[in-house]
């Protein structure tokens, strides 16, 4: 869920000394990563924003760290959906005490429109976990939702479907694992469905995306209109706003 708040000196600090420690991996072509292309191993050590040396193997320079997943994440879904808006400024990644990751949207005062991804607590000791939450609010930067607002439920399951999709992609398997919560899980099994009875799922997404930009503002009939074998009340279900049921799992 977006959020916005105006940001005190150690937030700031902290969330450029994360883009600092990281930041430079967004930089560095894929030619000369580490696996760029190719299926990786993803551990679940704790140091998710520390660059290592990758100690002689071909082609490469350093490990991958959550900055470098995420450039490569947006890159992938790009290439699925179209540009992501720039009209938003990707600052970095950290992490929150809140039970939920989240897109934030701090107000600087400086009139740019900004967005920062807070992951869990969790995702800090679990480097899987912290790739799927990632994946998920990547998704949501593609197209950010306005802050304060509510995504509808077609958005919450996409965003679950890209993060499992991408790590498949990555050969990291059992992403759809990592959903939590029932809402979400609905929210995800819907978006399943439409991707089974469809060929052809992600034109019909980027389609859905060129219509209206934000997904979270479809309409149902938008919906049966890209995917015409969805039955009507899965439709409706999926253009509501999404609904947070509180029971984690």
């Amino acid at each position: 869920m977006p959020t916005q708040l105006k940001p005190v000196h150690v937030v700031l600090s902290a969330a450029i000394a994360l883009v600092a420690v990281a930041g430079a991996w967004l930089a560095v072509p894929a030619a000369v990563r580490v696996d760029a292309g190719r299926s990786s191993t993803v551990d679940t050590r704790p140091d998710t924003m520390i660059s290592k040396s990758c100690k002689g193997r071909d082609n490469c320079v350093d490990g991958w760290t959550l900055t470098s997943r995420l450039g490569d994440m947006l890159a992938f879904y790009e290439e699925k959906l179209g540009r992501r808006n720039p009209a938003y400024r990707i600052l970095g990644i950290e992490f929150t005490t809140r039970k939920r990751p989240l897109t934030w949207y701090p107000d600087f005062g400086n009139g740019l429109r900004d967005v920062i991804v807070r992951l869990t607590q969790r995702a800090r000791r679990d480097r899987n976990f912290a790739l799927f939450q990632l994946g998920h609010e990547a998704f949501h930067l593609i197209e950010p939702i306005k802050p304060n607002s509510t995504g509808s439920y077609l958005e919450e399951g996409l965003a679950s479907y890209f993060a499992v999709a991408y790590m498949d992609r990555i050969g990291v398997r059992g992403g759809a694992g990592f959903i939590s919560e029932d809402s979400y899980l609905q929210a995800y099994e819907m978006v399943v469905r439409l991707a089974e009875q469809h060929k052809g799922f992600y034109g019909r997404v980027r389609q859905l995306r060129q219509h209206t930009r934000s997904f979270s503002r479809l309409t149902s009939d938008d919906i049966r209109a890209a995917f015409p074998d969805v039955p009507a009340k899965i439709a409706r279900q999926l253009a509501k706003p999404f609904a947070l049921k509180p029971t984690p799992r």
